[in-house]
């Protein structure tokens, strides 16, 4: 009797010990998941307040510039430290969270070419009117300086406008990638879809005014 009554205590205490060891391991995996969820959710947060401030500009200068390349220098640094961290926990939601960040840090890479382009367009334009207006008009040389100036501003033209169109393209593709992650995170460290549709907006009409304005340069610039 008594030996059965050993038997059965250490049976039990087994059993005991394997269901301490496995709430314990369950708490462990919890603790790691949340810990997980935390660490990406501080990440998106921030690459989404840098879309924001990004999507906010509207006019195309040099400074613009600046603030967009470093907007995407920290946005790859995320992606980087996202890359580094041990997805077991939850690997769906990593790469939820890889797909926002490479889409946010490409929208800010083409929306930087963008800007750049534009720059060097307007300046481009301004330096081939200015030509326009010298008085040794007709000369060989005047007339070879006009053309350079022309294809200049027609190579810049073209650079923005293929930008401008893959900037489009990517915040079109933008709600999808916000989409996806939402169902992991909720949309509280998410930038609100309707900025891009209305960046999207706004860089499209930029592009027809400077097709607007590229073919007012090509009228002014012909040579009879």
């Amino acid at each position: 009797m008594t030996s059965g009554y050993g038997t059965k205590t250490v049976a039990a205490a087994l059993v005991a010990l394997l269901a301490v060891s496995a709430l314990g391991y369950w708490g462990y995996g919890a603790y790691r998941k949340s810990d997980l969820h935390r660490a990406v959710s501080v990440l998106v947060r921030d690459t989404s307040e840098r879309l924001q401030a990004a999507l906010a500009i509207e006019t195309e200068t040099t400074q613009s510039v600046g603030r967009l390349d470093d907007h995407a220098q920290e946005v790859d640094k995320h992606v980087i430290e996202l890359r580094s961290m041990s997805a077991s926990p939850n690997r769906p939601l990593v790469d939820a969270a890889e797909e926002y960040m490479l889409t946010a840090r490409q929208i800010l890479r083409n929306q930087a070419a963008s800007h750049r382009y534009r720059v060097q367009m307007v300046a481009n334009d301004k330096a081939l009117r200015d030509h326009m207006r010298t008085a040794n008009r007709r000369t060989n040389s005047w007339i070879q300086e006009a053309l350079r100036a022309k294809d200049r501003l027609e190579r810049d033209y073209l650079d923005y406008r293929l930008s401008t169109e893959a900037f489009g393209r990517l915040l079109e593709s933008f709600p999808e990638a916000r989409k996806k992650l939402a169902l992991h995170l909720g949309t509280g460290p998410l930038i609100d879809a309707a900025a891009a549709t209305d960046a999207r907006r706004r860089a499209l009409e930029s592009l027809k005014r400077a097709a607007s304005e590229a073919e007012r340069a090509r009228q002014l610039a012909a040579v009879r």
